[in-house]
């Protein structure tokens, strides 16, 4: 209780007292003349008689009629103080008016001498009485409770008595020393009939609160609201206080004290065997609503629970629920609040036993607002959910919960929301046939929906997911009645893919009839387009496509729809309209680069057809030259490159190379960016190889190698480059473009060592034999790097590589002459031989045919010249007669051994070709050198040797 609201019961009580004083009547006073006479009279017995038997009784008659003219002086005073206060509202006075006090002081005077000079008077407990409460009224409160205590002790009089100790108990309590207040109270408790007696149990129930002694404090306050209903056909008033409100203030109290005395549980065993008593309900109430402010949530919802644990089949059930449900959501429980509001609808709700069993329209009614309320609730906060979390489950069970509400609620104010809502939930898990036939009833049930038209949309991309979703092919018709709008007597039968595109096009066509204002009519008119004009219902998608020229809110589809009216008539085989359709939309959207290049491509695809038809007609010449000149007309690059492409395939087809070498270098011209730019100039060059025309096929495959060294075709156009130059006797740019190559690549082994070896036979044939010699070099080394990376090469040009390097080194073995000095020549000469013998019995090895006879012929010649070489050497000029001829003898001997090996190489030579089924050029020298040595070394009179012999 707050400390206003005390001092406010304490002041009631002092009033009640206050005329509850036996003094001088109104009746006897009836002005203050006659008080003020009176008083005048008893002072005047005073002082004639001050110490008679009597002089006590006229004591106190004068400390009451003291008292009477404090109070008329007060009152007096009053009157004044309003008058003023008064004036100063008004504004006559500058300074606020001070309220009077009440003035005892010559009646506790009177009292205190009274007291002091009779103290056992018979009366005395009324002068102790009389004085506390003037220290009272005049706010001395401790010299009041001082007189009420010995008060308290002194008197036997019951009604000074209790006033006594409940004045004592209030005193220690506004002062909070709440024992000794319990100490006061607990005194009236045996006086059941005592005006103070409920007031007591009050104040002692609160006074056991403060202390924290809750089950005290409870079981006061219960027994005083037992006692105050004994009383509750008596309307009494006691100290401003009716017996309904200590009752309405116990029960609040008793409920608090239960907040703060423990758990609900508590409150549960407490009122187990108390719940006929009608305050049961009312505290469970009072403590759910205390909990409930104090944040204590849970508690709240434990107390309420209890109330329908107690009251199951209550009146008020569903009002508790719904407390319920409110404490778990000021909790933040969002799900264990919807779980309340599930069972509020399954136990209240309609079909309840609650529900049928309650008669009250009222409580049904407003029962009913909840149900549907929490339904709606639950579906919304369910789908909201399922939004945030992009949550299956809790779509289904959005899904679930609006199904109930429809089934329950199927026609209130928001039962076409619920299923629009419900609609939206099927389409976002997929459940789009579904979702689509929930709008439509939303469409068909409830025409004045605000959100109508967004079903209507919706149910058409509800079909469009399932189409999407569904690829099977199931024929199936569809039946468009008044199609547009347009034909009211007549019906269209189209034939769709499947039933869900079936689906789309009813969809569509349903809003256009439906909606025909709305923002939406564009969008759709182009969507029934598409679908029909995927299924080829030409003539009617273009109907489509006009009406959406024809609408003025269309015009940001202007553009794409000019583009399908030409495409329909296109596809109808109607070119010429097609291609007055295309240049409108060229003309009317410049800016529209997209249908631009459309319309451009579609132009030329309408030329296209001409040239096709020559084609087909047999006429490729004719058909050439049209693609030509559609390439020369179109803007369209893509188109114009094509055009240009096939032109040139025709070309070719008829024969007509140069034109196609001519078109395809167009096409380079025109479109050097393109990726068909490589096979064009590829092909060009091709073509001028076959027309033999070399430094135009060089030029072409040097443009594409240079142009995109990149290219799948660039190694091979470098290459041939190199070969048409060679073709072409210009051996310098082919030798530079050969090794080139060699620098650039060497994915193609084969390639490669072509590449390397024709860049040395150009060299060798030019006679610069160093060059060709490193080149030849090159080609033998990169052939054995290749076989060691185990990559397949032909080995004749190698072969014929380290052939060449052979007879390079020969022809500098030849050239060395034996002139003195003789030892020197004879070193450099034999050093040149070995060299020479090394190179081809290096060509030999590869086991080339042609190579390998040619190697070993050489072999053969080059002991021959060695020989010869020595025989023609300058003999000693000092050598004559016999000695000279011992000198020639000795050389004889000295070179007949490289006869016999020459003569011996010639004949394995010709002996393998023999057995390899071989005869060329080089097997035929070899024999005719192994006839003529055979015939030398006969004559010379020395048998040819029949083993080797050693030089």
């Amino acid at each position: 209780m707050s400390l206003v609201r005390r001092q406010h019961l304490f002041s009631c009580v002092w009033l009640c007292s206050l005329f509850a004083v036996a003094t001088l009547s109104a009746q006897e006073a009836d002005s203050t003349e006659v008080l003020l006479q009176a008083i005048a009279e008893n002072e005047a017995l005073l002082q004639k008689y001050p110490d008679t038997d009597f002089t006590p009784n006229l004591m106190f008659q004068l400390v009451e009629l003291y008292v009477q003219r404090a109070r008329l002086e007060y009152y007096r005073k009053m009157a004044e103080y309003e008058e003023l206060e008064r004036r100063y509202d008004a504004g006559e006075l500058k300074e606020e008016p001070q309220p009077p006090q009440i003035d005892f002081s010559a009646a506790l005077e009177m009292g205190h001498r009274l007291l002091e000079r009779y103290p056992n008077a018979p009366f005395r407990d009324k002068v102790m009485y009389r004085i506390a409460v003037c220290h009272l009224q005049q706010g001395d409160k401790d010299q009041s409770i001082e007189y009420l205590k010995g008060l308290s002790a002194e008197t036997t009089d019951r009604q000074y008595l209790e006033e006594a100790y409940f004045r004592l108990g209030e005193y220690y309590f506004d002062r909070k020393e709440y024992e000794q207040a319990i100490t006061y109270y607990r005194r009236l408790l045996n006086s059941w009939d005592s005006p103070y007696f409920d007031m007591a149990l009050y104040k002692l129930g609160w006074a056991y609160y403060n202390v924290d002694d809750f089950a005290r404090a409870i079981s006061t306050l219960i027994y005083l609201i037992d006692d105050v209903n004994l009383l509750e056909e008596v309307s009494t008033e006691w100290f401003g206080k009716t017996n309904a409100d200590l009752r309405r203030e116990a029960i609040d109290y008793v409920a608090v004290s239960f907040a703060d005395f423990g758990p609900p549980e508590k409150a549960r065993a407490f009122f187990a065997d108390r719940k006929d008593k009608d305050y049961t309900e009312k505290i469970l109430f009072r403590l759910a609503e205390v909990y409930q402010k104090r944040n204590f949530y849970e508690d709240a919802i434990a107390a309420l629970q209890i109330l329908l644990d107690f009251y199951p089949n209550h009146a008020m059930a569903p009002i508790i629920q719904k407390q319920i449900v409110e404490n778990y959501e000021l909790a933040g429980q969002k799900a264990r609040a919807d779980e309340a509001r599930v069972r509020f609808v399954a136990k209240y709700g309609p079909g309840s036993a609650w529900f049928k069993a309650i008669k009250d329209d009222s409580l049904r009614q407003n029962t009913l607002l909840v149900a549907e309320e929490f339904l709606y609730t639950l579906g919304t906060d369910a789908q909201a959910r399922a939004q945030k979390e992009n949550s299956k489950l809790h779509y289904g069970l959005a899904i679930s919960r609006y199904q109930s509400y429809l089934d329950k609620f199927p026609e209130t104010e928001r039962s076409g929301k619920v299923r629009f809502y419900l609609a939206e939930c099927l389409f976002e898990i997929g459940r789009f046939d579904e979702a689509a036939e929930t709008y439509q009833q939303v469409v068909l049930d409830y025409p004045d929906f605000e959100f109508r038209e967004t079903a209507a949309y919706n149910r058409i991309l509800a079909y469009d997911r399932a189409l999407q979703t569904n690829g099977h092919v199931a024929p199936t018709p569809v039946v468009l009645r008044d199609f547009l709008g347009h034909r009211s007597s007549k019906i269209d039968t189209i034939v769709a893919t499947n039933a869900e595109q079936a689906h789309v096009i009813e969809a569509l066509h349903d809003f256009l009839l439906n909606f025909p204002a709305s923002e939406k009519r564009p969008e759709l008119l182009m969507k029934l387009g598409q679908e029909l004009y995927r299924l080829e219902y030409y003539a009617m998608a273009q109907e489509v496509y006009r009406a959406v020229v024809d609408l003025p809110a269309a015009q940001r589809f202007y553009a794409q729809a000019y583009s399908m009216i030409a495409q329909c008539a296109f596809k109808q085989e109607n070119f010429e309209e097609s291609e007055r359709w295309f240049r409108r939309l060229s003309e009317q959207f410049p800016d529209s680069v997209r249908f631009v290049q459309k319309a451009n491509k579609m132009i030329a695809s309408s030329r296209f057809k001409v040239a096709e038809n020559y084609l087909e007609q047999g006429d490729s010449t004719r058909a050439a030259q049209e693609f030509e000149r559609v390439a020369g007309t179109v803007s369209e690059p893509d188109v114009a490159e094509r055009a240009l492409l096939e032109a040139a395939r025709l070309y070719e087809t008829v024969g007509d190379k140069l034109k196609a070498v001519q078109v395809y270098e167009a096409i380079y011209r025109r479109f050097p960016q393109s990726e068909r730019i490589d096979k064009a100039l590829f092909k060009a060059g091709f073509l001028c190889e076959e027309l033999e025309d070399w430094n135009r096929a060089a030029s072409n495959y040097l443009t594409l190698y240079q142009t995109n060294p990149q290219s799948p075709l660039a190694s091979k156009s470098l290459f041939r480059a190199a070969r048409c130059y060679e073709n072409a006797n210009n051996p310098a740019n082919a030798r530079r473009y050969y090794d080139e190559y060699t620098r650039t690549y060497a994915d193609d082994p084969d390639r490669y060592l072509e590449a390397a070896f024709r860049k040395g036979e150009i060299a060798y044939n030019q006679g610069n034999f160093r060059a060709a010699l490193k080149d030849f070099e090159l080609v033998a080394a990169a052939f054995k790097q290749f076989t060691e990376q185990n990559q397949r090469v032909q080995k004749y040009l190698p072969a014929n590589a380290q052939f060449l390097v052979g007879e390079i080194l020969f022809d500098e073995f030849k050239r060395v002459k034996l002139k003195p000095p003789l030892d020197r020549a004879l070193k450099l000469k034999k050093a040149r031989f070995e060299k020479v013998i090394k190179a081809y019995t290096a060509a030999a090895k590869f086991k080339v045919a042609d190579w390998t006879t040619a190697a070993s012929y050489r072999i053969g010649m080059t002991f021959e010249e060695f020989a010869n070489t020595l025989l023609d050497s300058p003999r000693p000029s000092n050598l004559t007669g016999q000695a000279l001829v011992d000198y020639n003898k000795k050389l004889w001997d000295n070179v007949l051994p490289f006869k016999q090996k020459a003569l011996k190489t010639y004949q394995n030579n010709v002996q393998q070709a023999a057995k390899n089924g071989i005869d060329n050029q080089w097997v035929a020298l070899s024999k005719q050198r192994m006839q003529s040595l055979t015939i030398e070394l006969s004559v010379a009179g020395r048998k040819p040797a029949t083993t080797e012999g050693s030089y």
